[in-house]
């Protein structure tokens, strides 16, 4: 059994070596993200507060304008009064493809960024375009760290990655705890040793001592990239509630034609919540419907809201609300991912573990890579002992291999 699992961690860590290698490396940069963003792009970001805040509607306008022909899908509308409101606009999707998908890993979004107390467009930018400049290198990591610009196929590929790191993880365990006794060495370092007994350490001790962690990212990151097949397996456990409202005001909508106001669904949304704030709205053009968020004190993160207020974009009135409250466990569990993927649930000191990890994780890699490396060699001259005829023909390889560089 132990041969089994051994051969398993082997040529599983070496399948997805480079996949977990890259989204640690990304991933220690983005565990602050919109931190870095702000800092990189501070004119598109930050706004000086005078006044009261223009309506939703002329805002929306403004944006749209910088466009012409694209309709703004979703506005981020921060807490702090010295932010400015993002606007993502898109184009028509092709025949068949969901209306509010401009988080899917092979479509482009723009976005537009205004300053909401006297109007003014600071600047915009197409999120997911390739670019080391400061506008786009920090959305430029991200959409790499789970696609590596391979669009759906990407997403696929690092999800079943994902999928294998997190199983390998188990193997892993198995490996690093044969019996009771011995427990203690697999969180050891043998610090004065130096050379391979290090190395081996640092890869073994290394994965037990953040074994939490790495689980949880490995479980998150098949969420995010396999959110379907994650869920279907989830609500085998426990069934999840139907967040997005099914009724279609209109299927055969056009993307250009008017619609309701977007500030009287705010409204709407404020009245049926009163005891929560708006922290974003999405508008759903293909089938005109405004969804607008809605945070608590009880959501996990504070940046959008998990309370979604579903409003007819032609007749303004109310149509579905999806209160947390009435969530399942599965639910819950699902609402978990994303933060703890990247580890604002738990706030700075979530950020500071994601950061650390992605280094930790980085060491593991490589440790590994070169565990592997050593066993091969061994391997290698082992089969040369036992087969003189092996071992005659890799000395003449050796040989010719040096009298040819020589000659060259």
């Amino acid at each position: 059994m132990r041969k089994v699992i051994v051969w398993l961690h082997r040529w599983v860590g070496l399948a997805v070596l480079l996949f977990i290698a890259v989204a640690a490396i990304t991933g220690v940069i983005l565990s602050f993200d919109k931190e870095l963003d702000r800092a990189l792009n501070n004119d598109l970001f930050y706004v000086q507060p005078s006044g009261q805040r223009f309506a939703m509607d002329e805002l929306v306008k403004r944006a749209e304008s910088v466009y012409v022909g694209k309709r703004v899908t979703f506005v981020r509308s921060p807490d702090e009064v010295d932010r400015a409101y993002e606007f993502y606009l898109r184009t028509p999707n092709a025949k068949g493809d969901e209306g509010a998908s401009f988080f899917k890993a092979n479509n482009k979004y723009h976005t537009v960024y205004i300053n909401p107390y006297n109007g003014v467009v600071l600047g915009s930018r197409v999120n997911g375009e390739f670019g080391v400049d400061a506008r786009h290198l920090i959305p430029m990591l991200v959409k790499f760290h789970y696609t590596w610009y391979l669009g759906d196929f990407g997403k696929w590929l690092i999800g079943i990655a994902a999928l294998l790191w997190l199983l390998d993880h188990f193997g892993a365990v198995y490996l690093s705890f044969p019996n009771l006794k011995s427990w203690k060495k697999s969180f050891a370092f043998r610090w004065n040793a130096g050379g391979h007994k290090l190395n081996f350490d640092m890869h073994r001790s290394g994965s037990m001592w953040i074994l939490p962690v790495l689980i949880a990212l490995a479980l998150s990151s098949v969420y995010l990239n396999l959110n379907d097949q994650f869920k279907w397996v989830v609500n085998k456990f426990s069934p999840l509630t139907t967040v997005e409202c099914s009724c279609h005001v209109d299927p055969n909508a056009k993307w250009l034609a008017d619609t309701a106001s977007w500030d009287g669904a705010i409204k709407l949304a404020q009245q049926t919540k009163p005891d929560m704030v708006v922290g974003g709205m999405t508008f759903l053009p293909d089938t005109r419907k405004f969804i607008v968020s809605m945070k608590s004190s009880e959501d996990l993160t504070k940046e959008v809201g998990m309370t979604k207020v579903y409003v007819n974009a032609i007749t303004g009135e109310l149509m579905h609300v999806h209160d947390r409250s009435a969530e399942t466990a599965g639910d819950t569990f699902n609402a978990w991912q994303l933060p703890l993927h990247s580890g604002r649930v738990f706030g700075l000191v979530g950020q500071i573990i994601i950061l650390l990890s992605g280094v930790v994780i980085t060491i593991i890699c490589v440790t590994g890579f070169l565990i592997y490396l050593k066993k091969a060699k061994a391997r290698d001259a082992k089969e040369a002992q036992a087969s003189p005829i092996v071992g005659l023909r890799k000395r003449k390889e050796v040989v010719f291999n040096k009298t040819r560089d020589v000659n060259t």
